[in-house]
């Protein structure tokens, strides 16, 4: 169960996925959001190199609602390539990587399609699409994205990719779980402070806090 503390008040069933999706139906048809989590230091990972160490609570079913609600679920490639699993099994991929690294087996995973955004000097993986990109800024990204035809866009990291799009001015919300586990200290891998408009504070019973805020300078709606 989720209890959640602003805009209002009210209890929302996270084993419900008609609760949750109606819980994240607050930005219509055209958004791009950043799902991330960290302990309360800031750390995206833990013991294992992987954020699967911080989750509990509701937060899986959170992130399962959020990839449904979305049209695709972004990926950076160092991410992938350091957590194939983290590649979902239903739904539609990008993955963003400069060389085309990408695992088979996180390939493999995926059932729907998968498009890999790489350099010019970058290769196409084998059963996925490839699209050169020339800068790799947000806005470029994003602009790549919706070319392909999506709208509803979340981006779960990692944390390089997370703050190129954040820089670039294209999210429109920046959704964050707070872990009461405590994670490990990694270069690189620290969530950014995010100021802005708190636009969603909730909370479960293991401790788990989820906020969701409108980044300063975004939403650039025409990208």
């Amino acid at each position: 169960m989720i209890i959640n503390d602003y805009p209002e008040t009210y209890s929302v069933d996270s084993q419900n996925s008609t609760d949750l999706t109606t819980w994240w139906d607050t930005l219509g048809d055209n958004w791009v959001r950043v799902n991330i989590i960290s302990d309360i230091l800031g750390n995206t990972v833990g013991t294992s190199g992987s954020s699967r160490d911080l989750t509990g609570g509701a937060d899986r079913d959170v992130l399962t609602s959020l990839r449904a609600a979305a049209d695709v679920v972004v990926l950076g490639g160092a991410t992938v390539r350091a957590e194939p699993n983290c590649v979902p099994r239903q739904g539609d991929v990008v993955i963003v990587s400069r060389s085309g690294n990408i695992p088979l087996d996180a390939i493999k995973r995926a059932r729907g399609k998968i498009t890999v955004l790489h350099g010019a000097d970058g290769v196409t993986p084998p059963a996925t699409d490839g699209i050169e990109l020339g800068p790799f800024t947000g806005k470029s990204i994003i602009r790549a994205v919706r070319k392909l035809g999506y709208r509803k866009i979340v981006c779960e990291g990692g944390v390089t990719l997370a703050k190129k799009l954040l820089d670039g001015n294209v999210v429109d919300e920046w959704c964050h779980t707070s872990s009461p586990r405590l994670g490990v200290r990694a270069a690189g891998l620290t969530a950014p402070t995010v100021s802005g408009t708190l636009s969603n504070i909730a909370r479960d019973s293991e401790g788990y806090r989820y906020t969701r805020r409108v980044p300063d300078g975004a939403p650039q709606k025409a990208i």
